[in-house]
């Protein structure tokens, strides 16, 4: 048998900003973002490993299946009609976001963390390539997660306004 997250934190990185919500999961195991939502200062180290603690505390609820007036199904299967990060992020539609934004994942297990974060296509939009699978042991603690989510953050440089103080190899405040 594998062994499932404890939690799983999906992190919409702006420019200005990250978005943290509450990963929840439905009977039938499909994954939703919910309330409530982390807004936070990824610059600041500190910041960022407090409201990842907080996330985590939190776990991944069990939630109903949203119903039918509230989701669609596409290609990549089912979708919310207005998720609810969308206004945390300040746009209003998806493929802005995906536009504005970086998405890292970190998958929390008892043995270790995984981190994962997508490219861009041309369009802009998220790529289905992924540019970082890290997985880390569970020493490294949060602190090390966040750390390593941080200097990948530092190399990217297809989101405009992305800024780090260039005289340090890590985010503000570390």
């Amino acid at each position: 048998m594998t062994e499932k997250p404890y939690c799983d934190l999906g992190i919409f990185i702006m420019a200005d900003k990250a978005i943290m919500p509450t990963d929840a999961r439905t009977p039938s195991r499909w994954h939703i973002a919910i309330e409530p939502i982390e807004v936070f200062d990824y610059h600041n180290r500190a910041d960022f490993i407090e409201a990842s603690k907080r996330a985590i505390s939190r776990g991944m609820p069990e939630v109903p299946m949203p119903s039918d007036t509230e989701m669609y199904w596409d290609e990549q299967g089912p979708a919310m009609k207005d998720p609810v990060v969308l206004k945390y992020a300040n746009v209003s539609n998806w493929d802005e976001l995906e536009k504005k934004s970086i998405y890292v994942t970190i998958e929390c297990y008892h043995r270790g963390f995984l981190i994962e974060s997508w490219g861009r296509a041309k369009s802009g939009k998220w790529s289905d390539d992924k540019v970082l699978e890290l997985r880390l042991d569970p020493e490294v603690g949060i602190e090390g997660a966040i750390d390593a989510v941080l200097e990948h953050l530092y190399t990217r440089k297809d989101l405009p306004g992305l800024m780090f103080d260039i005289t340090q190899r890590t985010a503000k405040g570390a």
